[in-house]
């Protein structure tokens, strides 16, 4: 009992100051983009964004060409922070050109921070959300810890009006997160032809218009 009662203050320790982080990093996107450094988080619900933490592991596989630990996507929140595991590769980023890259694992001090999708609506596609997958291995098992930081869920987001212009229209309709996450759900993963698809349009199945 002792030791889940130290786990479990660890594990909610290390969430609130990664949000911290999170908090950091949002003044610094948005200041980035020539607006105000609260800007980033007053669309997304300010205080009231949420958090969740998750633990991944990927076992040995005998035939790791056969399968994937995890299919392409990008995530639908607003930042991911990974800590990923030192040894053991998996992590893979799609470039620009569709070249599948690994990367490099980092130490154990250090993070990985994806852009999600809903930084590539508020930023006008400015920013783009990280299309990723994760590969096992034949010999080696993988564990990583990610904490996704996301909206509040009832919030309808869409590009920042500063970040408007004639020459840059608005590329996304106005939709909240948990919308977002039904049509997400809805349709399955399909790395990032969801957000592509229906830029300048309606999201299906929700009410905006």
């Amino acid at each position: 009992m002792h030791v889940q009662l130290y786990f479990r203050e660890v594990s909610e320790e290390y969430g609130r100051e990664v949000t911290r982080l999170c908090e950091v990093l949002m003044k610094v996107l948005s200041a980035s983009l020539g607006l105000e450094e609260a800007r980033f988080q007053e669309a997304f619900g300010g205080a009231e964004c949420g958090a969740c933490l998750r633990a991944n592991y990927y076992p040995r596989c005998p035939q790791p060409d056969l399968t994937l630990g995890l299919s392409a996507h990008s995530d639908p929140g607003v930042l991911t922070v990974l800590l990923a595991d030192e040894h053991v590769r998996g992590l893979q980023v799609r470039r620009a050109d569709g070249e599948w890259v690994t990367v490099q694992p980092v130490r154990d001090d250090a993070f990985i921070v994806n852009v999600g999708d809903q930084i590539q609506i508020l930023s006008n596609s400015v920013y783009k959300s990280v299309e990723h997958r994760v590969i096992v291995n034949a010999k080696e098992e993988r564990i990583s810890l990610a904490l996704f930081y996301n909206p509040k869920g009832d919030v309808p987001i869409a590009p920042a009006p500063e970040l408007v212009t004639p020459d840059r229209p608005s590329l996304y309709p106005p939709m909240t997160f948990d919308e977002y996450r039904v049509y997400i759900r809805k349709n399955g993963p399909r790395g990032k032809a969801q957000l592509e698809g229906f830029k300048g349009q309606a999201v299906p199945g929700t009410g905006n218009k």
